[in-house]
């Protein structure tokens, strides 16, 4: 038992001293360590020293230089930098790169500024002859001044005399061109109205002439038109009465004949009635069926009397063809004061005829006249001047020029077999060519087989919607 404790003694023992060795060791290189790091730490507190020293140093030697250069001690050496720059570029001009600095640059300029004075007292020295020269040539030109002086005194007395004058001259110059302005522009104006004048006779010639060839033309035209219809019979003769002297014909109111309207009587075997004697005349007195007429002979020989089948002639009319009309005037029928001239378009229009131009009552015109046309009719001439007078006068001129026709109203009613107490029929929907036929004396309606008009429509003269056929 005492000898384990001893032994355990022993061992803490040598852990102790191993320990104790452990800590001398340790401790030993803790210190030597310590030393050598305040050695180090002096040796860098004197560097720090030294550079402050030299920075401190270096900061005073900065200042001065920035003092000796004009630069404030707060400006940083950035600044310092780019303003010496500027300044190199500004007053160092001709420097070269090695010598981009302040002591060359003083140097640049005070050789440039003993360049500037030299120069400066040359020109100092030839403004001085030129001052000596200005000084003796102001003395010359005083008298020059002085000679010129008289001379344009002279000269301006002269001027002020033959201004005087040319203004007199002026003025008489100035009223014979307002003379001469005002009679150029009054012969313009003579002459602007007398080219007018002369185009506007040329246009009408022109137009006139334009209108005679082609009214020579259509002259032309229709002679051929007529003679061809001669060489071709506008009908035959079925009947003839001596006893009555009457021949009835086989063309009527829907060929297009009209009563009065007259032919030549040519026997079939003679032809055409230019080549061969006619037989004699006829002329249409009544208008009995849409292909059938009665006429009474006007001439005859009775050597060769007039026979059914006898071809009949008229140069002015052709079956089927219209006759064609124009209207001029102031139009009353009845006297009432009133205007009738629908009556006389639809008188004319029921008898197959064509109105190819008018002049209404308030002068306006419509259509146009050619050589077809065949009557002028002319109602009252207007009794106010201006456009209706203008209207009526110049479609009377025009178709005297073009050889129509011109016939007074009254003529016209009568040519187309109109009487008041005779021809008046009513016109409504159920009007047709037919009813149109002559009344008997004593107002009543012919009828004719074969008619359709009814008895309430044949009223009496007088009836209202009554109008000419």
């Amino acid at each position: 038992m005492a000898a384990r404790e001893n032994q355990g003694l022993q061992i803490a023992l040598i852990i102790f001293v191993m320990l104790t060795i452990v800590l001398i060791v340790t401790s030993y290189m803790f210190f030597r360590n310590y030393s050598d790091e305040r050695d180090k730490a002096k040796s860098l507190t004197q560097q720090n020293s030294d550079k402050d020293a030299k920075m401190r140093q270096a900061i005073a030697e900065t200042d001065d230089i920035k003092n000796v250069i004009g630069v404030a001690p707060t400006e940083t050496i950035d600044a310092v930098k780019e303003s010496s720059k500027k300044e190199m570029q500004t007053y160092g001009e001709g420097l070269p790169a090695t010598k981009q600095n302040y002591r060359a640059l003083i140097e640049h300029l005070v050789a440039k500024l003993r360049k500037l004075e030299e120069t400066n007292g040359q020109l100092t020295s030839q403004v001085k002859e030129l001052n000596d020269k200005l000084k003796s040539n102001d003395e010359a030109a005083k008298a020059e001044v002085a000679k010129y002086s008289a001379q344009l005194a002279q000269t301006a007395a002269d001027m002020k005399k033959e201004r005087q004058t040319f203004g007199e001259n002026r003025s008489q110059i100035t009223q014979e061109k307002d003379q001469l302005k005002t009679r150029f522009e009054t012969t313009q104006q003579e002459h602007v109205k007398l080219v007018q004048k002369s185009t506007e006779q040329v246009s009408a010639l022109t137009g006139r002439l334009m209108r005679t060839e082609q009214l020579l033309t259509d002259v032309r035209t229709k002679e051929d038109s007529e003679k061809k219809a001669n060489e071709f019979p506008d009908g035959k003769i079925t009947r003839v009465n001596q006893r009555t002297r009457q021949v009835y014909l086989n063309v009527g109111a829907a060929d297009g004949l009209r009563r009065q309207t007259s032919f030549v009587i040519v026997a079939p075997e003679d032809g055409n009635p230019i080549k061969s004697k006619p037989k004699g005349t006829i002329e249409v007195v009544n208008l009995s069926g849409a292909h059938q007429a009665e006429a009474r002979i006007v001439d005859d020989d009775l050597s060769n009397p007039i026979m059914p089948g006898d071809n009949i002639f008229s140069v002015a009319w052709q079956a089927g063809r219209p006759e064609r009309f124009a209207l001029a005037g102031n139009m009353d029928i009845d006297g009432d004061g009133e205007s009738d001239r629908k009556r006389v378009r639809d008188l004319i229009s029921v008898n197959g005829g064509a109105i190819d131009a008018e002049v209404a009552d308030d002068g306006t015109r419509t259509g146009q006249m050619s050589i077809d046309t065949k009557y002028l009719v002319m109602g009252k001439a207007p009794e106010a001047d201006g456009k209706n007078l203008e209207g009526y006068s110049n479609i009377k001129t025009e178709a005297e020029t073009l050889g129509v026709n011109i016939i007074p109203l009254n003529e016209f009613l009568d040519y187309m077999g109109f009487k008041d107490e005779q021809r008046t029929v009513n016109l409504g929907r159920f009007a047709k060519p037919g009813d149109f036929k002559p009344r008997l004396p004593g107002g009543v309606q012919r009828v004719m087989p074969g008619s359709e008009t009814r008895k309430e429509l044949r009223k009496p003269r007088g009836a209202s919607q009554a109008v000419p056929y």
